[in-house]
């Protein structure tokens, strides 16, 4: 895998790494520092000595790119830190690593017992002392240069420098402008070539070539026990060259600017480097672009036999900085033929789709619908695949839902991303979709003469019917679409037949679900939610599941008429509890209670 991203990196533009790059909001500033007749001053200065309009600026979202940050932005892309405790001074200038160039947050500069010159001064001394093994010797001196006047004038320049007064808490970039970008580039290289392995003690040369352990694929958790792999053979997996730890950590900064997709496709064949190349061109123009919205656009442009051999990485952590998974796709399949949904449980054709054409329809249309829309956002904007989740009942994500995200959603992920199709089985598919219907039924409301969650039940009913036989492991399965047409139909003919009787275990199930619906109707309690259903599905023995619905209907006795001759209501009730069905558990018929309670009503 260390292979294959070291020639991702290496066969990308060089300005693939600068492109996408954003301004943080700050103050920017450039400083013509340099020594006349043994003095160092500032020669980028108005006649009132001030710095010049040109040489500064404050960078704001709303700001539009000129030449000025332009400039700035290129020197950007050779200043961050490779890590908070790799930064040359962490208490005020933790910002940046590059000795033609001082940055800090304003914030950390305000801060009471911080807000001193004498420490201030220390700081900047500290800073450029811890890069003087970076500099190159031929331009140490402006670096010195740069040092001197930092540390003998910021001070009183920020002082009275209005537009410091005025930045809030923002970021102060200061570059020293006297340096060409090529000699501004050189430290940085250098301080990157030593920092982007993770300690200095791990490292073994070989052949001049200093060989080391990658900080970005590697967390050393030396004081966390448990953390730690107990069990491994060697005490380090895997030490690398300097060149490839140096192409590994642009990897990440790519991602961390948000050049590269989340997950992120790695094409294994050297052929395929026009994958790689296209999949980072998608993101050029400043837009996040999502996984799906990328596989569309390599479908159009290549062959879709072409999207297979890559690993694929799921990024986690504050802008992307660790793998939260990793792993080998052989074939993936974005087209998809044989999922349709259906409507048997009537939404007046509001169903999302009929056909469901990709596997992105698959995992927007079907599977998020499963956590209430609190797996991804619409079109990729984000997905939580391997986040920290917390239930959120404002958007029906409940505890039981939250619980069943967590423990579904991987599985679901290799089914989509990885093409492993085994991953989800028909027997998983139903504990879903049973775990998510009922909570819905649970927390249903009834205000204003409508249920809160009904469409929503409805709709999961559908996916659920409709996906029945679709996934692994699905042999000897009914199609409940056609089996609940099929049980409208029968119990219709058993309504208005005086000779014809419920006489399989679907009929009773079924009927008994179209009791229970119409005897609650009949209730005039202001709540009369989904919720109702709840006590009739929590029993598992048949005759104590006849006795909720023959107690239920004795409270509301009252409001069905006595005809001389039997109605339906009647036929029906009657049928259902003089069958003895061979199932003795109650639960194993959910779905045909289900279903007779949600459909039209055939009474």
């Amino acid at each position: 895998m260390i292979k294959e991203i070291v020639q991702f990196t290496e066969a990308l533009p060089p300005d693939t790494f600068s492109r996408n790059l954003q301004l943080k909001e700050g103050l920017y500033i450039f400083l013509d520092v340099q020594e006349e007749n043994g003095e160092i001053i500032l020669k980028n200065v108005d006649k009132k000595g001030k710095l010049k309009k040109e040489d500064f600026g404050i960078f704001t979202k709303s700001t539009e790119m000129n030449p000025f940050f332009e400039n700035c932005k290129e020197r950007v892309s050779f200043i961050d830190p490779v890590s908070s405790n790799k930064a040359w001074n962490r208490k005020f200038f933790g910002v940046a690593c590059n000795p033609y160039s001082l940055c800090f947050k304003k914030e950390l500069y305000l801060k009471e017992d911080r807000h001193n010159e004498e420490d201030f001064k220390k700081s900047i001394n500290e800073y450029f002392k811890n890069s003087k093994q970076y500099q190159n010797p031929e331009t140490k001196t402006l670096a010195h240069d740069f040092q001197m006047y930092l540390q003998s004038c910021l001070w009183d320049f920020l002082l009275g420098f209005d537009e410091f007064k005025d930045l809030g808490k923002k970021t102060v970039f200061i570059f020293l402008k006297n340096v060409d970008i090529l000699t501004f580039e050189k430290p940085y290289k250098n301080y990157l070539t030593k920092n982007v392995f993770n300690k200095d003690d791990y490292n073994e040369k070989l052949n001049e070539k200093v060989f080391g352990i990658s900080d970005n694929l590697n967390g050393f958790n030396d004081k966390k026990r448990f953390l730690k792999h107990q069990t491994s053979a060697l005490k380090y997996n895997y030490r690398i060259r300097g060149e490839d730890a140096q192409c590994i950590w642009k990897f990440f900064k790519l991602v961390q600017v948000k050049q590269l997709p989340n997950p992120c496709p790695i094409f294994v064949d050297i052929k395929e480097d026009k994958l790689n190349r296209a999949l980072v061109s998608f993101h050029q123009d400043g837009k996040v672009d999502s996984y799906s919205g990328m596989i569309k656009k390599l479908i159009k442009e290549y062959d879709k036999e072409e999207l297979q051999n890559f690993y694929l990485i799921f990024f986690q952590g504050t802008k992307g900085s660790r793998i939260a998974d990793i792993d080998f796709v052989p074939l993936f399949r974005y087209e998809l033929t044989d999922a349709v949904l259906f409507e048997p449980f009537p939404l007046g054709g509001r169903i999302e789709s009929n056909n469901i054409n990709n596997i992105f329809q698959l995992q927007e249309a079907v599977l998020n619908k499963i956590f209430n829309g609190q797996l991804i956002k619409k079109e990729g904007a984000w997905i939580r695949y391997f986040d920290d989740i917390e239930p959120a009942p404002k958007y029906h994500f409940t505890d039981a839902i939250c619980n069943l995200m967590m423990q579904y959603r991987k599985a679901i992920y290799d089914y989509v991303y990885k093409a492993k199709y085994e991953s989800i089985t028909c027997r998983m598919f139903d504990e879903m979709m049973k775990t998510s219907i009922l909570e819905d039924i649970r927390i249903d409301e009834f205000k204003n003469e409508q249920h809160s969650r009904s469409y929503q039940i409805k709709e999961k009913l559908n996916i659920w019917f409709s996906l029945y036989n679709y996934f692994s492991q699905n042999k000897n399965r009914e199609n409940m679409v056609n089996k609940t047409v099929e049980l409208q139909d029968e119990l219709k003919s058993i309504i208005e037949n005086e000779n014809l009787h419920i006489e399989t275990d679907s009929q009773f199930a079924f009927a008994s679900g179209q009791l229970i619906w119409k005897i609650l109707i009949q209730s005039k309690s202001a709540n009369r939610s989904h919720a109702l259903l709840e006590p009739f599905l929590q029993k598992t023995n048949v005759e104590q599941y006849k006795f909720a619905i023959a107690k239920t209907f004795d409270m509301y006795k009252h409001e069905f008429t006595l005809y001389p001759k039997k109605y339906g209501f009647d036929k029906l009730m009657g049928d259902m509890m003089g069958f003895v069905p061979d199932e003795k558990n109650m639960k194993n018929m959910l779905t045909y209670i289900l279903a007779g309670y949600f459909s039209e009503s055939i009474i």
